[in-house]
């Protein structure tokens, strides 16, 4: 069987979305299958390898105009936000459309293939709905994310946009229903979209995000330190803030000021200036370290090191699932988590049993008490956490369901 599968990020991408198209391409080769790639350079290094290789996966780099425009802009800052603004602002369905149309154009020169899946974001990729010999039964769409539920929560800020958003619903709905098979990583999302007639019921499928189990097989380390660690970035709108979280650090350094010099924050990501403002008001510029992002290899080996993971989930976002919540499980590590109660992540985690140091999205007190407790554990050398229940959201367990979904898509 061939497969084609288009995704805008791909490894060795560092960008989150990048991790389960590489495990799920993983899946199809071990299961026999032959494999194409349709991705853009976004989120690599200049010059990097290939990180996944075999004899049966062709990888097709397609590089995309605008971004290539916009890292030309970066060195004047004015410019960027110009050509930012310009893009998101006039581009239709996203800035990717003329990336997804050169993908098409590549696609249609190839055999014809047996299956394709394609992952969304970006909205782009819808865009095979509407291309003659593209998007039909034997193809699968991966949300990973929301598209117009989402934007009809949070309104794009273009005009423009606002008055083509009822074009996006007809793209979405007619390229949806022509698909064999819609995959959703969030219950909550699939349900939104059969709720609001973007997709038949019986096309749609949920299967989450799951973590590598062979990535997590081996055990590492534990750093020795009192140290509480997030990979990635907050929302630059807002949504999801470490506001809770480094207020309830520093309520727990004022009742507990011997935790000092042992506690430390550690980010690795994209962190924003506009957070700073917390770190200073609340004095903790000697317990947070800002790390840049780390390759993928290196953010697995930091995950099983690390004493305590920070995950953050806004209410604004319970369309999504964060492909980090996995891969903490993966790690086996204490969770300190900071998700609003009615939050389908907040069922996710009570079914993994990994809850115990949950609190709600703005519970600063209890944020406090949850590190309060978690420092009476590192004292008594007993940070560990019970994982009997994460089964279900490992790849053993979820893969093969995906490769089936994809396999019983009729075609035509």
């Amino acid at each position: 069987m061939r497969l084609l599968v288009i995704t805008h990020t791909f490894p060795p991408s560092r960008h989150s979305n990048a991790k389960r198209p590489h495990y799920l391409v993983k899946g199809f080769l071990d299961a026999g299958w032959h494999v194409e790639v349709f991705t853009n350079p976004l989120g690599m290094d200049d010059g990097a390898a290939e990180s996944v290789t075999h004899s049966a996966l062709r990888i097709f780099r397609l590089p995309d105009p605008v971004d290539r425009w916009l890292r030309k802009c970066r060195g004047n800052p004015a410019l960027f936000r110009m050509a930012v603004f310009a893009t998101t602002g006039l581009m239709w369905p996203d800035p990717y459309v003329w990336w997804m149309r050169r993908v098409l154009r590549e696609v249609r020169r190839q055999p014809a293939y047996d299956r394709a899946l394609a992952f969304v974001l970006p909205a782009s990729v819808l865009l095979s709905g509407r291309a003659e010999g593209m998007a039909d039964r034997s193809w699968t769409f991966d949300y990973q994310e929301s598209v117009t539920p989402q934007q009809r929560r949070v309104l794009r800020r273009s005009p423009l946009q606002r008055a083509l958003f009822p074009r996006t619903v007809a793209l979405e709905r007619t390229t949806l229903h022509k698909a064999g098979r819609v995959v959703f990583t969030a219950n909550t999302n699939r349900q939104t979209y059969i709720r609001e007639g973007l997709v038949p019921e019986p096309a749609t499928a949920h299967v989450p995000y799951f973590f590598d189990a062979p990535a997590f097989a081996s055990a590492e380390t534990v750093r020795p330190d009192f140290e509480i660690v997030y990979f990635g970035m907050f929302d630059w709108r807002g949504a999801r803030s470490p506001e809770t979280f480094l207020r309830s650090l520093a309520q727990f350094l004022q009742h507990t000021p011997e935790a000092r010099p042992h506690i430390r924050f550690r980010f690795h990501g994209t962190w924003l200036a506009d957070h700073n403002r917390f770190i200073e008001e609340l004095n903790l510029r000697d317990v947070v370290s800002i790390q840049p992002a780390v390759g993928y290899e290196q953010y697995l080996q930091q995950l099983k090191q690390s004493p305590i993971l920070l995950l953050v989930v806004a209410s604004a976002h319970n369309l999504f699932m964060p492909s980090k919540i996995v891969d903490y499980f993966g790690a086996r590590r204490p969770i300190l988590a900071f998700v609003p109660r009615e939050s389908e992540m907040r069922q996710v985690l009570e079914q993994a049993g990994m809850a115990e140091f949950t609190r709600d999205e703005f519970d600063v007190t209890g944020g406090a008490a949850a590190l309060q407790e978690l420092w009476k554990r590192y004292r008594a050398d007993a940070l560990t956490c019970n994982t009997e229940k994460i089964r279900f959201w490992s790849s053993e367990t979820q893969i093969p369901r995906y490769v089936e979904l994809v396999s019983r898509c009729q075609g035509g």
